[in-house]
């Protein structure tokens, strides 16, 4: 064996671990190690690469087990990116692996552990990793327990950001573990501020804790947890529901079209009500139907049965697929025919017409009521997406920006919706300039309008953590006042509703 059969034996997605090549790795580890710390900088800049290869996620785990210093950069800079982009390329080994992996590899650089922590531009459960990999490295001895209790005083007291966050559950969890009775006041106040996620843990649990002495067993215990790292058992753990040989395979069309339209097709059966064993199978075979289509889902329909009128162009049955799809809970196929509708649309739509609200329009389309309402609902579907779906965000992106160019007579608050989710994904992928920069343009060229200032406040408040950006109460007080004095709308966007509600925040806050 070598390293470049090892590290190649490692790309399949399968249940099974192959532990000979991993102690191969570990065994040659001086020449191994370069080339895992360009496979993490190579998924970092590019986490799609994560689809075809499981690579990157042995090298995750790797790195750690090997305590290797120079992983730790690669983590804090996974940790930094976008919510979208982190839990895409990582996903559950943030809040299950993460924490230990940081303990391992940080070395002595427990400051920029710290610094991740009280950043709120970061993920609340990334700080939370990091939060909880201080407070390992106080269970094996690597941190003093006076430190850290200071530190968790100072979190609690005004280091972190007084906005509901996990992060607050992580530090009230330090607390607690660390047997920090001093605290408790302090927990009493996150609790009546509302900056616990509920359910976390109850006010009385705690300090039914916090009032009894240190349980020494269970301390003993927590230290022989953080202190280990079974790189094989914690692989296997996070593996187990991979397919064997299988990495995220694109859908085939045909299978994402045969439900939908075995659906749509199945009312030109022949009403013979229910079908007999021993009956002539309904799909025309000649073939009994318990010989033929009994154990099917659906039942195909013959050719002979179904009128010319019932064929669609390949853009209704896409979009028509789509609606199918919704109606069935399932967004994500319902997403993926309308990426496959739309390139069959524009291939129908006229040169001339500039406006989706034409009769011209509606007339092409009988999958939907009108060709306005599909556009709009395929916007609403990827922006319920971009925060799961890193094809929904690229797919957005390109739909805003043909459909802009395509339709320049469309209505005005249509064109400030596709602004308004462009904004959206390039916030979703880190692309903070353009977005503001797009919301910006929209105030100053629509002055009396509420969206715009609306928007905005809403990225400096509710929401904030959703896209990584700093909670500023006082900016969005300020747009919202804004709009207030301008726009003319105000009520239909409840401009004075969100200006108490930001004040009541302040309030809380303060």
């Amino acid at each position: 064996m070598t390293i470049e059969t090892a590290l190649e034996s490692l790309k399949p997605f399968c249940s099974k671990i192959p532990t000979d090549a991993l102690n191969f790795i570990r065994s040659n580890w001086s020449e191994a190690e370069p080339l895992l710390l360009a496979e993490l900088d190579h998924c970092i800049d590019d986490p799609s690469r994560t689809e075809q290869s499981a690579l990157f996620f042995y090298a995750l785990f790797l790195c750690a087990q090997q305590r290797c210093e120079a992983a730790f950069e690669r983590y804090l800079r996974i940790l930094r990116l976008p919510n979208l982009l982190l839990d895409n390329l990582i996903g559950d080994v943030l809040t299950e692996n993460m924490k230990g992996m940081l303990a391992r590899t940080c070395g002595d650089r427990v400051d920029s552990l710290k610094a991740l922590v009280e950043d709120e531009t970061v993920n609340e459960f990334a700080r939370s990793a990091a939060l909880r990999a201080l407070l390992d490295l106080v269970l094996i001895g690597s941190l003093a327990h006076s430190e850290m209790a200071e530190y968790c005083t100072e979190l609690l007291t005004g280091r972190l950001e007084k906005c509901p966050s996990h992060i607050w559950d992580a530090a009230v969890f330090m607390a607690e573990q660390l047997h920090l009775v001093e605290t408790l006041p302090l927990i009493e106040t996150a609790f009546q501020q509302g900056l616990m996620e509920p359910g976390f843990q109850s006010l009385a649990e705690i300090k039914r804790v916090l009032s009894r002495p240190q349980d020494e067993k269970g301390l003993a215990a927590r230290r022989e947890t953080a202190a280990s790292f079974d790189m094989v058992r914690e692989m296997s753990l996070f593996a187990r529901n991979w397919e064997d040989g299988a990495g995220l395979a694109p859908e085939d069309p045909a299978e994402l079209l045969a439900e939908p339209r075995a659906a749509r097709l199945r009312q030109f059966l022949p009403k013979t009500g229910k079908v007999g064993r021993n009956e002539p199978c309904p799909c025309g075979s000649g073939k009994k139907y318990k010989k033929c289509c009994i154990d099917q889902k659906t039942v195909p329909i013959p050719q002979d049965a179904i009128p010319a009128s019932a064929h669609l162009t390949p853009a209704d049955e896409w979009i028509g697929a789509g609606y199918y799809y919704l109606e069935e809970h399932w967004p994500r196929n319902a997403l993926s025919c309308w990426q496959n509708a739309w390139p069959e649309v524009k291939k129908i739509l006229p040169e001339t017409v500039d406006d989706p609200d034409s009769d011209e329009c509606n007339r092409l389309f009988t999958s939907c009521d009108f060709f306005s309402n599909w556009l709009q609902d395929c916007l609403h579907l990827i922006e319920e997406r971009m925060t799961v779906d890193l094809g929904a965000v690229q797919f957005g992106l390109q739909f805003c920006r043909e459909v802009a160019e395509r339709f320049s007579g469309m209505r005005q608050l249509a064109k400030n919706n596709l602004q308004e989710l462009t904004a959206h994904l390039l916030l979703t992928l880190g692309d903070r300039t353009p977005a503001f920069s797009l919301l910006e343009r929209m105030i100053e060229e629509q002055p009396n309008t509420a969206q715009g200032y609306v928007v905005m406040a809403d990225l400096f408040s509710v929401d904030a953590q959703r896209f990584n950006l700093r909670v500023d109460f006082a900016r969005a007080r300020q747009l919202l006042l804004q709009a207030l004095d301008k726009a003319t709308d105000c009520e239909g966007w409840d401009v004075e509703a969100r200006l108490e509600y930001l004040t009541e925040s302040v309030c809380v806050g303060s």
